[in-house]
């Protein structure tokens, strides 16, 4: 597919909405991603919490006093080691431990830390950091985890669970453990990372082939300029030479001389068709939505083209028909001027293309949602392993250059733009020596 101006500039728009898609659709997998990941570590804490505080008897707890006297029991020593052997099997908790209450304020039975620990609290301490939340599970005995919070021992997530005195509903003492807010944010940042660094990578990739592609289509418009100009500059001269070698032709008999203004005239007239079909080109490739669309008669349209070329299909001895699939009159929505510019190119090259005592044919038929105008001649054909190549510019088969028939290459070239532009197609079937199929399709509706 050939690319417009206009559907250059849609891919433009195309590849900024691809791009805050990503970037919407990656941000809000990233934020489901931490906040699930979130939520699944509060989980898990709990479960560890609620596991501790299975796993330690209350009746042990009732022995302690919740003062510096039990760091010298068997009781303490015990649930210390206890905890400590949790904690390693926790590796990411920085601290373990039991919480018990008095007066209103809450204090440290035992914690799974070594006096050398930072995090190490002494039998009986007193704990003032601790939240509402906290004291308030001595009432209600619900679980709870609550952080990243920040307290005089650092910042953390946390999980507490409540023991119950025996028989009772009565909280005796709270187990918790500490996570540091590090490990907390590391998780979640992993786990929103692989997304946004996709959203991030293929936004780069669109970004690129963008640039590229603007570039592209600067240099491609920088070369249609190029072109345009330097052909309309050599309209001049080659007008000039025609003029010339016309006018000697008319001043002289010598036979000679004729051959050779002639040659020179006959150049010329090739040059100049060469140069007209570049500008065409470059004007059918560059024009920004400026097509006019309307209903057009194509039967009259065909008519008229027919009555153009009806004296060179006589110089060849070639009969020009017009199908009777015609109907009387086909109003097509399309641009007038270009749909005659590219009949004019197919129907010129079948009849260059035909033998004497041949015919050119220009039929018509429906399929799908389409009109097909077709141009049906009985000539050279084309190569099979050269068909592809005829839409290119300045190409030529093999078997038509060796017939010396004058041409550039470029009218096949200029029709498929001229078809597409308007939301048309143009393609063929050919068989060398037999003939060829040319069908131009427009669309019924647009």
């Amino acid at each position: 597919m050939r690319l417009t101006p206009r559907s250059s500039d849609n891919l433009k728009y195309i590849s900024i909405g691809i791009i805050l898609a990503v970037l919407i659709v990656s941000g809000a997998v990233a934020y489901y991603l931490g906040v699930s990941t979130s939520r699944r570590i509060h989980e898990e804490l709990s479960e560890r919490s609620q596991s501790i505080a299975a796993a330690l008897g209350p009746d042990d707890i009732l022995t302690l006093s919740g003062t510096k006297k039990d760091a010298s029991t068997t009781t303490y020593k015990e649930l210390k080691a206890q905890l400590a052997a949790v904690k390693h099997a926790n590796p990411d908790a920085r601290s373990i431990y039991l919480i018990g209450q008095h007066g209103g304020r809450m204090f440290f039975y035992v914690d799974s830390e070594q006096p050398d620990s930072p995090d190490y609290s002494s039998a009986g301490e007193w704990y003032d950091d601790g939240t509402s939340a906290d004291k308030a599970m001595f009432v209600n005995g619900r679980p709870l985890v609550e952080g990243p919070t920040t307290d005089s021992y650092g910042t953390f997530i946390s999980g507490l669970a409540p023991i119950f005195r025996p028989g009772t509903h009565a909280v005796l003492a709270l187990v918790g453990i500490d996570v540091g807010a590090d490990t907390y944010w590391r998780d979640i940042v992993y786990s929103a990372a692989v997304p946004v660094a996709v959203g991030l990578s293929v936004s780069m990739i669109v970004i690129i082939f963008e640039q590229i592609r603007r570039r592209n289509t600067q240099l491609l418009a920088l070369r249609s300029e190029l072109v345009s100009v330097a052909s309309h500059e050599l309209r001049n001269p080659i007008t000039g030479i025609r003029w010339a070698s016309e006018s000697l032709q008319k001043m002289t008999n010598d036979e000679k001389v004729l051959r050779m203004t002639k040659a020179i005239y006959n150049s010329a007239v090739r040059l100049q068709n060469s140069t007209d079909d570049i500008l065409e080109i470059t004007h059918a490739m560059n024009r920004r939505g400026d097509l006019n669309i309307v209903p057009t008669d194509i039967t009259k349209l065909v008519r008229e083209i027919l009555e153009v070329q009806n004296l060179s299909a006589q110089q060849k001895a070639v009969s020009l028909e017009l199908d009777p699939s015609w109907p009387a009159e086909l109003l097509v929505d399309c641009d007038a001027d270009q749909m005659k510019r590219a009949l004019h190119n197919v129907i010129s090259n079948a009849i260059k293309y035909t033998g004497s005592g041949t015919a050119v044919t220009v039929a018509y038929k429906q399929e799908d949602n389409y009109h097909q105008l077709l141009v049906i001649d009985q000539g050279i054909g084309i190569p099979e392993t050269e068909q592809a190549k005829v839409w290119h510019g300045f190409y030529r088969a093999s078997n038509a250059v060796a017939s010396k028939i004058p041409g550039t290459g470029l009218g096949l070239f200029l029709v498929r733009a001229v078809m597409e532009r308007q939301g048309g197609s143009a393609r063929f079937s050919s068989v060398q020596n037999q003939g060829t199929t040319f069908i131009l399709s427009l669309p019924k509706h647009r």
